[in-house]
């Protein structure tokens, strides 16, 4: 049997156009965010770090599309609102090549990344100052210190087999390398902006 393994995509969610070309939308910010590993039930078949790091900038136009980049370029488009944005996309690939000398249809899978977080602002007092600086010396208001937006989230990973495939042997107790099927990799995220 051939087995074709796909690593986890690192939010390979909707991808837009690669290079020095400036996003559309306004900057939200730039962030960086840990990952930790809450489960992993894929095994081998999909390397999943632990930690996950990300460092990222976040956009966001007036309809509610949002776009992030990391810094290798690599830029996903999504969705945001009111501070929670939503980042998925899902494929289909084959795990098993079909045997028709064997009569064996072959595995193929479902894979659905989803990366969603919140992005929180800290609450302002005018009165005091915590450290935010809300009015500059020409009168204009200035931004927030950057580290004190705190990000929230998760970034998962779920494969399913596809309708009539047969992805027994692509299991890691028949010799394949999935610990099981179907199966998931899930991180828990915190970090802030930068």
């Amino acid at each position: 049997m051939r087995w074709m393994l796909v690593p986890l995509v690192s939010l390979a969610l909707g991808c837009w156009p690669q290079g020095d070309d400036e996003l559309p939308g306004e900057v939200v910010g730039e962030f960086e965010a840990v990952g930790l590993m809450v489960e992993q039930s894929c095994g081998a078949a999909i390397p999943a770090r632990d930690p996950l790091d990300l460092s990222f900038e976040l956009r966001l136009e007036e309809n509610g599309r949002a776009y992030y980049r990391q810094p290798t370029g690599t830029a996903f488009a999504g969705t945001g609102s009111n501070g929670e944005y939503t980042f998925q996309v899902s494929q289909s690939w084959m795990v098993i090549e079909p045997d028709q000398f064997r009569g064996y249809v072959g595995c193929s899978v479902t894979q659905r990344d989803i990366f969603t977080f919140v992005i929180e602002e800290p609450e302002v007092d005018p009165a005091a100052d915590g450290g935010v600086d809300m009015q500059g010396a020409d009168g204009e208001a200035t931004a927030i210190d950057p580290t004190l937006v705190k990000l929230t989230g998760s970034q998962s990973t779920d494969i399913t087999p596809l309708a009539g495939s047969d992805c027994g042997p692509a299991v890691a107790a028949l010799g394949g390398p999935f610990l099981a099927l179907p199966c998931r990799v899930e991180y828990v995220l915190t970090g802030n902006g930068v």
